[in-house]
């Protein structure tokens, strides 16, 4: 071993254990030990030293050689780039003293050291960094055009984010800046489901319906998510809040732009007034119909099991059906095992049957016909094939409900019974009625320009029909 190669693995050995006395000692033996170690490895004790936190070993090496702080290691990274990971504030101030320039510096994927104390959300180092040389933020990586607010949504770092969002005014990069695939950091923040820093976009002026290179918006990225959890409401509320379209939705609302501006309008603010009053009520359907359009499946499976059950229903009725006389049935319940139900007459026995057959026949049919709507090529976006499909399995299911509760009692009667199962079905089947005639009311008077008032005048009439109704056959 010659007297060069001892001589750079004791400096080596120094740095490692931050020994200054032995820096010293090495330089007084030979003045240009520093220099060869350029040359020789690819990573320079000033690296080791701001690797390890050795600042008072990084300070003395910058005051004898403080161009070392320009050196690279074999991934391109300069002691500054390895400090600021580090989170060694200390090291970075001794090293951008010495080199302020040095911020500037890029690794192989073009990330300078504030590139990497974002990644790792060093926001007091970040700080340092800004100070010294600003234009570092306007640094873009190399391989996917992320910005370095792209790099801090996806590493989810928020308080960085926040920082970073306070020096990007009159900067090149900015809030909206895209990367080579056309996303935007609220693209990037709705893939993730970031919430707390989609949320702090929202609050800055970010373009919430921008499109990236496949024509989606942020909103459009959330629906096609294939992992589905409770933040997919939370996000999409905010979205929603925000203004955010999905892009179908961004192209009819620029044709719609298009029309009034070439054709007579009657004010500007009467516009946009109807096109966002109208639209939140549209956006609100067309979210129902889409759902629709998704569980077409579903509503051929429940329409399928109805008439399966209704078939069979009339193949195998209750025993009632038998046409035995009272007595003998009340001896045939205690013998299979119930107790003798209350005395019901052979009139209402007959009524129930009656209604029994007119109930299952009616749940088999509304089953079948939208079985028919479905596999004739159900045109989902038209509106009105999506109520009748919608209020037609209601019927069916409500039928079905009848045809049960009617078996029941020609088994065992009880009024207690049926009362409670009757009223907690009309009670559900209003509610639903209710709520989706509102629906449609509002859109239909908004889309139509029509007030409040008028909405009113209908709704209200509905109410007390649907409430009397109700109260007939609750207490008639």
């Amino acid at each position: 071993m010659d007297e060069s190669d001892r001589l750079r693995k004791e400096l080596y050995k120094a740095s490692r254990q931050g020994d200054v006395s032995a820096l010293i000692k090495l330089i007084e033996e030979d003045e240009l030990v520093l220099e060869r170690t350029i040359t020789s490895s690819s990573e320079t004790p000033l690296h080791i030293a701001a690797m390890l936190g050795h600042v008072e070993f990084a300070n003395e090496i910058l005051s004898r050689k403080p161009d070392l702080a320009w050196e690279l290691d074999s991934e391109g990274l300069s002691p500054l780039h390895l400090a600021s990971a580090r989170n060694n504030i200390e090291m970075v101030r001794e090293l951008v003293r010495a080199e302020p320039d040095v911020c500037l510096s890029t690794d192989c994927d073009g990330r300078t050291p504030l590139h990497l104390a974002a990644m790792k959300g060093r926001v007091e180092i970040m700080e340092e960094l800004l100070r010294r040389r600003p234009t570092a933020i306007d640094k873009v990586l190399l391989n996917g055009g992320e910005t370095i607010l792209h790099l801090c949504t996806k590493h989810g770092r928020l308080e960085a984010l926040e920082l970073l969002l306070q020096w990007v005014a009159g900067h090149q990069i900015s809030i909206n800046s895209k990367d080579n695939h056309g996303n935007t950091v609220l693209h990037l923040a709705v893939a993730k489901k970031h919430i707390q820093i989609i949320k702090l976009l929202l609050g800055h002026d970010v373009d919430v319906n921008a499109l990236n290179q496949n024509g989606l918006t942020a909103l459009d990225s959330l629906t096609q998510s294939t992992v589905r959890d409770i933040k997919d409401m939370e996000i999409a509320e905010a979205l929603r809040g925000a203004g955010g379209l999905r892009a179908t939705e961004v192209v009819r609302t620029n044709d719609a732009h298009v029309v009034q501006v070439r054709g007579y309008s009657p004010g500007p603010q009467i516009t946009r007034q109807r096109t966002s009053s109208s639209g939140r009520w549209g956006k609100r359907l067309n979210e129902y119909e889409k759902w629709l359009e998704k569980k077409q499946s579903t509503v051929m499976v429940v329409a399928s099991l109805i008439a399966s059950i209704g078939f069979q229903a009339i193949l195998n009725p209750p025993t009632e059906f038998s046409g035995k006389p009272l007595e003998d049935r009340e001896k045939q319940h205690v013998k299979d095992g119930f107790a003798p139900s209350p005395s019901i007459s052979d009139s209402t026995a007959d009524n129930l049957k009656a209604l029994y057959m007119h109930a299952n026949t009616v749940g088999v049919l509304g089953s079948m016909i939208v079985i028919l709507l479905v596999m004739s090529g159900l045109p989902i976006k038209r509106r009105i094939f999506v109520w009748v499909l919608m209020f037609t399995m209601c019927a069916s299911i409500t039928a079905m409900e009848i045809s049960y509760i009617c078996a029941v009692n020609l088994v065992a009667y009880s009024f207690i019974f049926t009362y409670i199962i009757i009223a907690t079905w009309l009670v559900l089947i209003a509610g639903i009625f209710l709520m989706h005639t509102t629906r449609i009311l509002l859109w239909v008077v908004e889309k139509t320009g029509g007030s409040k008032r008028i909405f009113l005048w209908i709704w209200c009439p509905i109410v007390l029909i649907a409430s009397f109704v109700i109260l007939y056959f609750l207490f008639i």
